[in-house]
């Protein structure tokens, strides 16, 4: 634990965060509050349409923030370590804390920071295992929506997926009480897209700078490859769009099939294409190529970061 002042401390993570995101912040200022510690649970944005639909669904309220408030000169992060994503708001040197799990991080720019960065498929994990290391009694709010987040966050335990992960899903349940169909309800809303396509993308796309820039949006949704084939224009030219307005020197698409199995990569240019065969052993075929396993986007960075830096050399 963090040796905190008398200063309130705000637990958030980076905007419109998705389940991962939401639950940690939720569930770790609940953690704080029961230690003793002042905290408050608060996001910034419109949370990932597979966030909202369980907040909705189980009826949990969370605190939505357009400012950071003055009072709350202390931040804790959770599911986020790179300082680009954050609120422009929040200063480094506020940062008292932070929990995350992706192997590229920028932690060397939160001097005050507590760092605890452990490769696990879910940063709820990390949160669960504090509860149940302290014999901290947890709610089933906190419960559910941490135990969904890992199911999210490793992709139906089809993608990166640590033993870890698989005893806090196991614990979490026993306190959770959730039909057994929970987890694919969730996955049938998170596959349900009405919004604007553009805007689905933007919900969940990263930006890197590995010296170059890469934007990689991922796309995580029942039956992706058909999805994908069926709107392979219009994606297209999103993903030509997003590259202009920001400068990208690379972007594609990182589709994953949540209750298949692999990916299916879309990438509009000849650099993009040479990038992802090089490093993933894949093929594409005009704009698309496919994966027979499942890599996340947070696996996919790191490999690029290599390649682009072993080219520099």
């Amino acid at each position: 634990m963090p040796n905190l002042s008398n200063k309130k401390i705000l637990v958030t993570t980076y905007p419109n965060p998705d389940m991962d995101g939401t639950a940690c912040v939720f569930a770790y200022a609940e953690f704080l509050n029961k230690k003793g510690i002042d905290a408050i649970s608060g996001i910034f944005g419109l949370p990932h349409r597979e966030a909202r639909y369980i907040l909705d669904k189980l009826n949990i309220k969370i605190n939505r923030l357009k400012l950071l408030p003055e009072s709350y000169e202390n931040i804790i992060l959770m599911d986020a370590s790179d300082l680009e994503a954050l609120p422009k708001q929040i200063k480094p040197d506020q940062v008292i804390e932070i929990i995350d799990h992706r192997k590229t991080n920028e932690k060397e720019k939160f001097a005050n920071a507590k760092i605890q960065i452990e490769l696990v498929g879910a940063c709820a994990t990390l949160i669960a295992e504090k509860f149940k290391q302290n014999n901290t009694l947890i709610s089933k709010n906190s419960a559910r929506l941490l135990y969904a987040a890992i199911f999210s966050n490793t992709d139906n335990f089809k993608g990166i997926v640590t033993d870890r992960d698989k005893n806090m899903v196991a614990w979490l349940n026993k306190q959770a009480d959730l039909p057994s169909d929970f987890i694919h309800e969730m996955f049938l809303a998170k596959s349900n897209i009405t919004e604007p396509l553009n805007e689905i993308l933007i919900q969940d796309f990263k930006a890197f700078d590995f010296n170059k820039k890469v934007g990689i949006a991922q796309l995580e949704i029942i039956d992706t490859n058909k999805f994908i084939k069926n709107n392979l224009s219009e994606i297209s030219k999103i993903l030509t769009k997003i590259q202009k307005e920001k400068s990208l020197d690379y972007i594609f698409l990182n589709g994953i099939d949540l209750e298949g199995a692999g990916n299916t990569f879309v990438a509009v240019n000849d650099i993009d294409k040479k990038l992802l065969e090089s490093i993933l052993d894949i093929k594409f075929t005009d704009n698309l190529a496919t994966s027979d396993h499942i890599i996340m986007r947070k696996e996919i960075a790191p490999l690029i970061k290599k390649n682009l830096e072993n080219k520099i050399k």
